[in-house]
């Protein structure tokens, strides 16, 4: 199966919450439950299907690894965005002028950012689901995109 993983799950899969980054231990313990669930997901997910991913979620990747919350070692980040790179059951496909053209459309008609739309509108056709925690991926702009829209971990949220 083709999939899309959407980066929320990628940066709950390789960074382990830290107890200190949160109010109180329900918060604390909900995140390891989110971090436990994304993992087993990701394990599953790259053993089993093939991952399509753009050239702008790549940088999201990196980014989010290495320079938002608490911050990965960029050398660690990078490794893990090369070995996506070089997996054979990775497919990397390049955002066009088109695809920011529409997305630059869709995000002012839906009022939805733009990063989401250039992660997935060059994949519109080339993936059977698309695994994703982000309520705006069901949003009908979003989720005309894709044939299937699916949550691994249970819990949604607004990024």
């Amino acid at each position: 199966m083709n999939i899309f993983i959407d980066t929320q799950l990628w940066v709950y899969s390789f960074k382990k919450p830290q107890r200190e980054n949160f109010a109180s231990k329900e918060e604390y313990e909900e995140a390891l439950q989110m971090h436990s669930r994304a993992t087993e997901f990701m394990r599953d997910a790259l053993l089993n299907h093939v991952t399509y991913i753009t050239t702008h979620q790549l940088a999201e990747i990196f980014h989010a690894l290495a320079f938002r919350g608490v911050r990965m070692d960029c050398k660690q980040a990078l490794n893990i965005v090369e070995k996506i790179m070089k997996s054979s059951r990775t497919v990397l496909v390049e955002v066009k002028k088109r695809h920011y053209r529409e997305a630059l459309r869709l995000s002012t008609l839906s009022g939805i950012h733009i990063w989401d739309y250039l992660c997935i509108l060059p994949l519109k056709e080339l993936i059977d689901v698309a695994y994703t925690n982000d309520k705006h991926f069901l949003h009908p702009t979003i989720k005309s995109l894709v044939p299937k829209v699916e949550n691994p971990i249970g819990k949604w949220i607004t990024i």
